[in-house]
């Protein structure tokens, strides 16, 4: 789905499987890019959006993954095996991703399943800019959700749009490493800052406006992150 110009949602639980995370496809002056890229069983689907909108996935050239979590990046290694496509992940989830630590991924914890290892071959660093001509990218990272959930600034010429995973709206548990007091100040950082649009990592194929309020809104009321969302997810509950 088409969100702005060269910009694509192409992986969400009502896109691909209801496992995944939302995942963007980035067109830019210097090649595609992926921010995110969903789990094993949407990787066909979304391998079928891709193609559908008209980009052939072998050339795409990275994902930027904003944290080590099954839903966000358990393909990850599909797309690699399959087009080469490198990984790139903040440092403190990478031993997570490159064992395919069944908790630490939340695969076996929440979904019922492994997380292929995936090597990570380049570190995302906080500050960190990508300029790719249309489109430059900053990294931010924005532990609290996991130790290495980083948040990214998609600046065009006109619009500043954050990428914001689960650092809203993420769900609390220490059995994933989160941490309340670098949750706040993550928090506390965006609330700092102006974008115009945003997204974050379980909603509906959209860019929300108002982001500004929004951030300090989930600022104001970190309580409900502890509400206890992390059920097992592979399994059917009627209520």
């Amino acid at each position: 789905m088409k969100l702005l110009h060269r910009l694509y949602h192409i992986s969400s639980s009502s896109l691909t499987h209801r496992f995944d995370a939302s995942a963007y496809l980035l067109d830019t002056d210097q090649g595609l890019f992926l921010i995110d890229c969903g789990t094993v069983e949407g990787y066909s689907a979304c391998l079928d959006n891709i193609r559908s909108l008209g980009y052939d996935p072998t050339v795409i050239k990275a994902i930027f993954g904003t944290h080590g979590h099954y839903d966000h990046v358990g393909a990850a290694s599909l797309f690699k095996r399959d087009f080469g496509t490198e990984l790139y992940l903040h440092e403190k989830d990478r031993i997570q991703v490159e064992s395919g630590d069944p908790i630490r991924t939340t695969a076996a914890l929440l979904y019922g399943t492994t997380f292929p290892p995936c090597k990570v071959d380049h570190a995302l660093v906080d500050g960190s800019i990508f300029d790719f001509g249309n489109m430059k990218l900053t990294i931010l990272h924005t532990p609290g959700h996991s130790p290495g959930s980083v948040s990214i600034l998609l600046d065009t010429s006109s619009l500043k749009v954050l990428i914001a995973a689960d650092t809203l709206h993420g769900g609390f548990s220490l059995r994933i490493g989160s941490d309340e007091e670098a949750w706040k100040a993550s928090l506390a950082r965006l609330s700092e800052m102006h974008f115009d649009l945003m997204s974050f990592g379980h909603c509906s194929p959209s860019l929300l406006a108002d982001a500004d309020k929004r951030i300090d809104s989930a600022k104001r009321s970190f309580a409900t992150y502890y509400v206890p969302w992390f059920k097992d997810f592979f399994q059917e509950y009627a209520y």
